[in-house]
C-alpha cells in the first residue's frame, strides 16, 4: 500500500522532489501518491511524464499537468481542505519553514499547512536559509527530519503585473463603493493593484493573500490595524510590513472561516472571475474544457462578505479577454460561485448593481458594463429572461 504525501502550498510551496522527500524519512522510493496545493513554480519533477498527484488548487505551476491528465484536479473550496487532511492524515507532510532561534516557523505561508503537520503521522521541513521570518506560527509536528530548500526554477511568475488603465479605472470604482472603515479583501493581479493604488480612505484588510501593493497601503499610512492573512507573495513591502507589527500570518481555518466572515462588520469582498454569466454566477476555474485556476479562496469570501452586516460582495473584472473575447457570457462554462453570493459587478464600463432584483433585471444591468461591441449579442441571448 502506498503512502500518502502531502505537501504544503503558497509562493514558498516546498520544492523538494517526492523521491528526495521520500529518502528523508527513510521510506522507499516511489511509494507514495501525493497531494499538492496551491503550486507557483514549475519544478522539473512535475514536468515528468510518470508523475502523477491530485491538487486542491490548479493553476500557475500545475496548469500543464492538470490538462495533460496527470495531475486531477479536485474542486474543494480552501476553508474545507483542513476537513479534508483531518479526514484522511498523510502518512508524510512536507512544509516550507525558517528558523527562529532554535526552532522553525512557517516563513511566507501559512494556509493549511499547520493542519497538515500537526495531522502527518512524519513531518519533514524544507528550511529556507534565505528565507525571511515573516512572524508567522512555529511549526508543531512530528518532525522527522529536514532537508535544504533547492535553488528557485529559472522562471518563477510574479505576483503581480502593473496596473494598466483599465485596471486602474476599475480600482478606482470598487475604491468609490467602499463603506466607512471597511474591511477589506481582494487578491494579486492588476485589478488587486488598481484597488489598492485607489484606495483614498483607511481600511483594514483581511485576506487570503497579502501582496507588495497591498503592504503599501501602509506606507501611505490608510492600514486601520494588522493586516490578516494565511499567506504573502512579494518582496520588501511585506518585509517592512512585518518589520512594523502590522501583518499576521495565520491559518486559513481563521482567515477562510465562514461563520467569522460573515460577523465582520462592512466586510468588502473584491474578486475577479474568468466569466462572469448574465444571472450573476461566476467562473473562476476553466473556459470549454481547460482548466484555468481552482474555487480556491473565492467562493469562502464572497459568501462571507455577501453576508456580512454593512458588507458587500464584489465582482471585478475586466470586460475583455487579452484576445478581445467578452468576460460576460449569457451562462458560464463552470459555476465556481453562485450568483445568490455577488452584490455588485464592477468593471471599466461601470458598477452593476445586483442585489434584490430579478433575473431579467439582473440581466439588463450586467449587460450595461460589459464591453460595447458585445452588448447587442448579449441582448439577445438574454432571451425571456
Amino acid at each position: 500500500m502506498s503512502l500518502h504525501l502531502w505537501y504544503a502550498d503558497g509562493a514558498d510551496a516546498p520544492r523538494t522532489s517526492p523521491a528526495d522527500v521520500l529518502a528523508a524519512t527513510g521510506a522507499p522510493p516511489d511509494a507514495a501518491r501525493v497531494t499538492l496545493g496551491w503550486t507557483v513554480e514549475r519544478h522539473s519533477w512535475i514536468d515528468e511524464p510518470s508523475f502523477c498527484a491530485r491538487t486542491v488548487l490548479a493553476g500557475y505551476g500545475l496548469g500543464k499537468a492538470v490538462n495533460e491528465g496527470r495531475v486531477t484536479a479536485l474542486p474543494v473550496r480552501l476553508s474545507a481542505v483542513p476537513s479534508m487532511i483531518e479526514d484522511d492524515p498523510p502518512d508524510i507532510a512536507v512544509v516550507t519553514g525558517v528558523w527562529r532561534g532554535d526552532r522553525l516557523a512557517f516563513g511566507s505561508s501559512v494556509g493549511w499547512a499547520d493542519v497538515l503537520a500537526r495531522h502527518a503521522s512524519a513531518l519533514v521541513v524544507e528550511v529556507d536559509d534565505q528565507g525571511v521570518d515573516l512572524g508567522g506560527p512555529l511549526i508543531d509536528g512530528n518532525i522527522v527530519a529536514t532537508v535544504g530548500r533547492p535553488p528557485a526554477p529559472a522562471t518563477s511568475p510574479a505576483a503581480s503585473r502593473p496596473a494598466d488603465d483599465i485596471d486602474l479605472r476599475i480600482g478606482s470604482l470598487v475604491a468609490s463603493l467602499l463603506p466607512e472603515d471597511p474591511t477589506l479583501q481582494f487578491g494579486p493581479g492588476g485589478i488587486g493593484e488598481g484597488i489598492a493604488r485607489s484606495l483614498d480612505r483607511p481600511v483594514a484588510i483581511r485576506s487570503g493573500l497579502v501582496t507588495d501593493s497591498m503592504a503599501e497601503i501602509h506606507d501611505r499610512r490608510l492600514l486601520l490595524e494588522p493586516v490578516v492573512a494565511a499567506y504573502a507573495w512579494g518582496g520588501e513591502p511585506i518585509r517592512r510590513l512585518a518589520g512594523s507589527g502590522m501583518l499576521r500570518l495565520t491559518s486559513c481555518t481563521e482567515t477562510h472561516d465562514l461563520t467569522s466572515l460573515s460577523s465582520t462588520p462592512r466586510l468588502v469582498g473584491c474578486n475577479t472571475a474568468l466569466q462572469v454569466g448574465l444571472d450573476g454566477a461566476v467562473n473562476v476555474e476553466r473556459i470549454g474544457g481547460r482548466i484555468i485556476a481552482a474555487v480556491g479562496g473565492h467562493s469562502d469570501f464572497c459568501a462571507g462578505a455577501s453576508r456580512s452586516p454593512g458588507g458587500l460582495s464584489i465582482i471585478a473584472v475586466r470586460s475583455l479577454t487579452a484576445s478581445g473575447e467578452s468576460t460576460i457570457v449569457p451562462t458560464v462554462d463552470q459555476v465556481s460561485t453562485q450568483r445568490s453570493d455577488v452584490d455588485l459587478l464592477v468593471t471599466e464600463h461601470g458598477v452593476a448593481d445586483l442585489r434584490w432584483i430579478g433575473d431579467r433585471e439582473r440581466a439588463e444591468r450586467i449587460v450595461e458594463v460589459a464591453a460595447p461591441e458585445h452588448r447587442a449579442h448579449l441582448r439577445v441571448a438574454m432571451g425571456d429572461r
